[in-house]
This record gives C-alpha cells, sequence and structure tokens, in this order.
C-alpha cells in the first residue's frame, strides 16, 4: 500500500478544513478543488483495494465534503466489508445513519465502534460513545444513555476524553434553576 498517497491525502484533507475554519460558509472553488486533489490520490488506491481503514474513512470524508453522500455510504459499506473491525469505520457509518435518523442502523454501528475499542478509550473511542449516547437520548431511552454515558466515563483516562461524555443537563437545570430564582 501506498502510505505516502494516504498521509498527502490527508494533509491536504487537514490543510483546507484548518483554513475553512467552523465557517458556516460554502467550500472555495480553491478548497473544492484541493478535496478534489486529494481525492484523486486515493481513487487509485481504492481501485486496487490498497486503500485500509484509514484511507478509507479519508476517502468517505472527502465524499461528504464534497457533496457526495451516496459515494460516502457505498465507501462506508464496501470498507466494513473489507475491514468489519475497523471501529472508525463503524463509527463514521453511525455518525452518517444518526445524520438522517436511521437510529437502529446508528446505535447499531456506534455500539460495534465502542465495543471494538473498548481496550483503546481515547478521544476518539469517548466521541464513538458520545454519540452512542445521543443516538440513545434521541430513541427515547435515557435510561440506557446514562448508563452507557456512566460506564465511558470510567473508561476515559483523560479529561479531554471524558469532556466528550460530559452530561450538559444539570449545568441547563442548574442554569434554568437560578433564572427562576431571579424572577
Amino acid at each position: 500500500m501506498d502510505r505516502d498517497a494516504v498521509e498527502q491525502a490527508h494533509e491536504i484533507y487537514f490543510n483546507v478544513i484548518v483554513a475553512h475554519g467552523s465557517d458556516e460558509q460554502p467550500w472555495t472553488t480553491t478548497q473544492r478543488d484541493e478535496l478534489r486533489r486529494a481525492l484523486a490520490l486515493l481513487e487509485p488506491l481504492d481501485a486496487s483495494g490498497d486503500l485500509g481503514p484509514d484511507g478509507v474513512q479519508l476517502m468517505a470524508s472527502l465524499c461528504l465534503e464534497l457533496g457526495n453522500d451516496e459515494r460516502e455510504e457505498h465507501i462506508l459499506h464496501t470498507g466494513l466489508e473489507q475491514y468489519p473491525t475497523a471501529a472508525g469505520l463503524h463509527a463514521d457509518i453511525g455518525a452518517a445513519y444518526a445524520n438522517i435518523e436511521k437510529w437502529p442502523a446508528a446505535i447499531a454501528h456506534l455500539a460495534a465502534a465502542v465495543l471494538i475499542n473498548v481496550d483503546e478509550p481515547d478521544e476518539h473511542w469517548a466521541m464513538a460513545a458520545s454519540q452512542l449516547v445521543d443516538a440513545l437520548l434521541e430513541c427515547g431511552d435515557e435510561e440506557r444513555a446514562n448508563v452507557v454515558r456512566r460506564w465511558a466515563l470510567e473508561r476515559c483516562a483523560d479529561d479531554k476524553s471524558k469532556s466528550w461524555l460530559a452530561d450538559s443537563e444539570p449545568d441547563d437545570a442548574a442554569h434554568d434553576d437560578a433564572a427562576a430564582s431571579d424572577h
């Protein structure tokens, strides 16, 4: 596998994302051209089956950023067929399903991502666990969401990971109580 192409594509993607910032504006023509250039670096590896799970994730992300949701979904599904234990692929497709409110599929893939990497509770793991909690809440399963949140928090080794799982509701309730006492 040509890791250099994946690394180059990732660098291009990262630089475009950083340049764009959190701006809600659409991509500029130059930014879109750069994203397409990164995608073009990955396509030969994809065609030869040498992309690897990280490359599959990157290629799917590039397709999503370029507005090709169907290709993103196809790439993730194909990647999961090839790499069924790639936690990142499960997390990405779970997040994609959550975005379109396909909750059973979202929960299944997010739970798989969390369980596959349960022995490596880093920040990416905590993000997947947080998305799983959110999906459970969207389904109205608050009790299970809280159990998963507590379980995941016990496994997080650092504050940055824990911040993904922090429950903001008590703060909101305290704010609401404070606002009510002001009246």
